[in-house]
């Protein structure tokens, strides 16, 4: 079941309609988005979305599985997994303690409703050495709730042997 979040604090839908398309029918309204200043609402959303993501994946990993969907898709590091529970699974990862230090966030709305954020950033799992990454997320809204549906994770490691 997709996660609901309150209106004014997390990732719902500002007209908290499904399937609304960016710029059209009243969806995202593209640079109407805006009020003086604000950020366009995909921004918003993601922005909130990948705070939370990585709050629950540095925090509890156990709860991830809220805000994917079972015909979501993960590929952590070119392993291929679909679904909730098998993404689940990866709560079992071997370190004990994980943190993220995100560097750069981009977003983009997409023509059918979608936001992909792309993340940028360093993780330090136990003691291991501090590692740069890679992540992108396309969220979706379904039932007034905004899901994670792909979710794409690499290591910045370069091998220039």
């Amino acid at each position: 079941m997709p996660v609901t979040r309150p209106r004014d604090s997390q990732w719902m839908s500002p007209t908290g309609r499904q399937g609304d398309s960016c710029g059209q029918r009243g969806g995202f309204p593209g640079t109407l988005a805006r009020e003086k200043g604000d950020k366009p609402i995909w921004e918003q959303i993601g922005s909130s979305f990948i705070q939370h993501y990585y709050q629950l994946f540095d925090n509890d990993r156990t709860q991830l599985g809220a805000i994917y969907i079972d015909a979501s898709c993960l590929t952590w590091e070119g392993q291929q997994f679909q679904g909730k529970a098998a993404i689940v699974e990866l709560s079992s990862l071997p370190f004990q303690k994980i943190q993220h230090s995100i560097t750069a966030q981009d977003y983009q709305p997409t023509p059918d409703s979608c936001i992909i954020s792309m993340v940028v950033g360093q993780l330090k799992a136990d003691e291991d050495p501090i590692m740069g990454f890679h992540q992108m997320f396309l969220l979706k809204n379904i039932s007034d709730a905004w899901v994670c549906t792909n979710d794409m994770f690499r290591l910045a490691l370069h091998n220039f042997g």
